[in-house]
């Protein structure tokens, strides 16, 4: 699901590298960032960031300019909210890009694909759900967690799907060989992050930035 700058349209690259800027200045202003780098947060944002990195280098190349791997974009989001993460995920795609050897100049489209489009839905359907729906824990970890994190993968899988087909791909073709790849990274996206937020809210629920136990866990 990675693309190389060839597959992509022309002034595509610059277009979401100017999207990125604006998207990480209107997120990061609005981070307390000196009293967050006076707390415990930084050594779990490095821990974060180096599991990250790892995953997003991770997954095989069916061929040249495409890789498929996890994300874990919704449950870094959830933990540290959409500005921090934003910052974790930055680090660790342009980290993955070096270690197994991506188009650096691709790098601005496929962030905004696997990082930047993620963050968004993630946050997005966090604050949706925690509105409209009843404060229950099991509600938070099934579908703030399970749910929407399979459902970004899948939308992810429609919008590169639909750059190919773009691109002159032909639709049944990525239907049948390329599109069904998201679904299977869908439930393991979802069972990944799930997990990952289960165990924290269990031992850490201080940990999850996007988790109010007051609100979820209290008179319950």
């Amino acid at each position: 699901m990675e693309f190389t700058l060839q597959s992509l349209p022309e002034g595509t690259a610059l277009l979401c590298m100017a999207l990125i800027v604006w998207a990480l200045w209107s997120d990061w202003r609005r981070v307390a960032w000196k009293s967050l780098i006076l707390g415990p947060v930084p050594n779990r944002l490095i821990g974060t960031t180096m599991v990250l990195t790892l995953l997003w280098s991770m997954g095989p190349h069916l061929s040249s300019g495409l890789a498929f791997h996890f994300l874990g974009v919704t449950a870094c989001v959830l933990i540290f909210g959409r500005g921090v993460a934003l910052a974790a995920l930055v680090v660790a795609s342009l980290a993955a890009c070096w270690l197994h050897g991506g188009d650096v100049w691709a790098w601005p489209f496929n962030f905004v694909l696997l990082g930047l489009f993620p963050a968004w839905l993630t946050s997005g359907a966090d604050r949706w759900l925690q509105r409209h729906l009843p404060n229950h824990i099991f509600v938070f970890i099934f579908l703030n967690t399970f749910l929407v994190a399979g459902l970004v993968m899948l939308a992810i899988g429609c919008v590169a799907t639909a750059v190919l087909a773009f691109q002159g791909e032909t639709l049944t073709y990525l239907l049948q060989n390329y599109f069904p790849y998201f679904l299977m990274l869908g439930f393991g996206e979802a069972w990944l992050s799930g997990l990952t937020i289960t165990l924290l809210i269990v031992y850490w629920p201080g940990w999850v930035a996007s988790f109010d136990d007051r609100r979820f866990l209290m008179n319950k």
